[in-house]
Parts: structure tokens; C-alpha cells; sequence
């Protein structure tokens, strides 16, 4: 069944694609888009990331969304600056669990994902697709979180189109207040390039996110690796401004 902003995001497409918004143009705005297809804000902004993911759009703020490209380029370009940024790449996303398992941390992932040793933990591996290409699976993710979420794990099944973050946040009445995410290259092992249906040992990109609250306290991390030809990560810095 598609969901609301898939077909919103459909139709935008083929409005690019015949020229009813040519390049260069910029797409109505929100709230236009609101009221031309009758649904909440929430939804145009997933589909308008789901156009962005594809290069076919670009946003920027008081200015509009401009039309970049009249076809989609292959995998996806994220440009993340906010925890909302990944609330709304995650609608365009589904999750497919593969498996959930338990387990305490020891020293050595505990350093690698700043986790407590000795801690309980459990931890939901799974792959994430786009609807409109499944064969070619976006990355493989595991989510980490302490036993006390663990009543989490059923909504994520529920939900697969919501961050497991998110679903704690809403559920257990915490608040995310920051994300630190570390990017590296690395090789897909035998077992990760299967899943995603791409070849062993070719290059991919590995990112580790920290969920953390307002205390910075540790809530969930997760290790998300892409197959390297569907996933570019776009960062923009900004230079501070000297006083005076």
C-alpha cells in the first residue's frame, strides 16, 4: 500500500519529469502543497526529502524548493543538520527487521559505541528499502538501546517507517537533544553485502549515531553501512562569526 507521502512525491516526480515544473523552477510552497493535495505538513516535507534524496530538488530556506534535475540519480544524497532532518529521511525509508537479539556489552563495544560494560542491552538489525527500488536495499542497520526500552522493539515492527530514536522519544517521554555521528569507509563483509544484495569486500560507508538527551546521557545508538554507490552524505559548515 503506498503511503500518503509516496504518492505525493510520485506525482511531483511526474510533474519534473512532463515539465510542469521545469528546471530551475521552484515547486509551490508547503502550504500550497498542503491544500493542493489535501495533506498535513508532515507529509509534503517527507515527500519533498524523498525528491531531495534523488537530486531532482533542492531546499533552501526562504528561498523555496528548486528543481535541479528532471530524472532521479541513482542511490541517495543526505543532507542532515537537524534531528528532524533524520525523522524525515527515516518516512521515506521502510524498515525490514531481521532479527533482535540481547546481549551485555563487553569493554570492546562499549568503546566502540560508547555503551556501559556490564550494561543490558538489545539490539534490532535491520535493512532498510525504498519503496520504489527494493531489490537494491539502502544499507543495513543495527539500533542499540538499553533492556529497558526493550517494549520498543514490537513498535519498531509496527512502525517501519519511524526512527526506533523517535519511537523512545514518543513512548517513554525522553527527548533527543543531540546526535553525535562518526563516518568512516569500510569494506562489506560477506554477510552485509548479501543482505543488501551487493558484492563482498566493495567499499561502503559506515556511520555510527549517539542519540543523547538534554543531560547527554546515552539513549540509542545505531550503526547504519551503505553499499557506497546508493548513499552520499552532503554536510555544510558554517564559519562562526568573529564579535564585534
Amino acid at each position: 500500500m503506498n503511503t500518503r507521502y509516496a504518492v505525493v512525491a510520485k506525482d511531483l516526480m511526474e510533474g519534473i519529469s512532463s515539465g510542469r515544473y521545469p528546471l530551475g523552477s521552484l515547486l509551490p510552497t508547503e502550504f500550497e502543497l498542503c491544500e493542493l493535495y489535501d495533506v498535513s505538513r508532515h507529509t509534503v516535507r517527507a515527500a519533498i526529502t524523498q525528491l531531495q534524496n534523488q537530486g531532482l530538488v533542492s531546499r533552501r530556506k526562504r528561498v523555496g524548493t528548486r528543481v535541479e534535475s528532471i530524472s532521479p540519480k541513482g542511490g541517495y544524497s543526505q543532507s542532515l543538520a537537524s534531528v528532524s532532518d533524520l525523522v524525515h529521511l527515516a518516512e521515506t525509508q521502510m524498515r525490514s527487521i531481521q532479527n533482535v537479539t540481547r546481549f551485555v556489552a563487553d569493554i570492546a563495544q562499549a568503546r566502540r559505541l560508547g555503551m556501559e560494560p556490564g550494561e543490558h542491552y538489545f539490539c534490532v538489525s535491520s535493512i532498510r528499502v525504498d519503496e520504489q527500488n527494493r531489490r537494491a536495499p539502502l544499507c543495513w542497520t543495527d539500533v542499540y538501546a538499553q533492556e529497558t526500552y526493550a517494549e520498543v522493539i514490537e513498535l519498531a515492527e509496527q512502525h517501519p517507517d519511524e526512527l526506533i530514536a523517535a519511537l523512545i522519544e514518543r513512548h517513554f517521554g525522553r527527548h533527543i537533544d543531540v546526535v553525535d555521528q562518526q563516518v568512516r569507509a569500510v569494506l562489506l563483509s560477506p554477510e552485509i553485502a548479501k543482505s543488501l544484495n551487493a558484492e563482498a569486500g566493495s567499499p561502503g560507508l559506515n556511520i555510527i549515531r549517539q542519540y543523547r538527551d538534554e543531560d547527554g546521557a546515552l539513549m540509542v545508538v545505531s550503526e547504519t553501512t551503505h553499499p557506497e554507490d546508493r548513499f552520499t552524505l552532503v554536510t555544510q559548515m558554517r564559519r562562526e562569526k568573529s564579535p564585534g
